[in-house]
């Protein structure tokens, strides 16, 4: 009865430290408002700057600044997926943007008229928002982020990414 104990007594611990590993996987918090005016856009810089291999984006538009980023994180050959509404729901003030963007070597535009959220993502972390990405709209708007680490959870953001290409494009 003590081994049976014993046995169950470690699994129960095995399966704590497992849900304990979980926790902090999956974070949602606000960002917004006075006191928490940037940490949308502090988020997204950190998962920009740090992504090694590809980034993919959901957006129904993009600001001069985040355009940069891209372009900068291009130029240390890193791709970028980037999938926003069709070309004739951009205002004239982000037409030239979209357009540039369009003809960066290593960012591919898809278009999807179904954009509504702002979803950013690698292979280690990915940001699910409202809004698009434009920083000071960001910082302006009351927002909830989730954060996400987990891989089933990533690979569960990817299929879903996947449903927004086009056929010829999905893995």
């Amino acid at each position: 009865m003590r081994v049976q104990n014993k046995r169950l007594q470690e699994q129960v611990t095995n399966l704590e430290n497992k849900i304990m590993s979980l926790v902090g996987m999956v974070n949602i918090e606000s960002s917004g408002g006075v006191e928490k005016k940037n940490v949308l856009n502090d988020l997204l810089m950190n998962l920009i700057n740090s992504t090694k291999d590809q980034l993919n984006i959901v957006t129904s538009r993009i600001d001069e600044f985040y355009a940069k980023e891209l372009k900068r994180l291009v130029e240390r050959e890193i791709p970028v997926l980037l999938i926003t509404t069709d070309r004739g729901e951009f205002s004239k003030k982000d037409l030239p943007i979209y357009d540039d963007l369009k003809l960066t070597q290593g960012i591919s535009v898809i278009n999807n008229p179904n954009v509504r959220f702002l979803l950013v993502f690698n292979t280690e972390q990915a940001i699910y928002s409202g809004g698009a990405l434009d920083k000071e709209e960001l910082s302006k708007s009351i927002l909830i982020v989730t954060k996400i680490q987990e891989k089933s959870k990533l690979r569960t953001v990817a299929e879903i990414f996947s449903l927004m290409l086009p056929t010829f494009m999905r893995k």
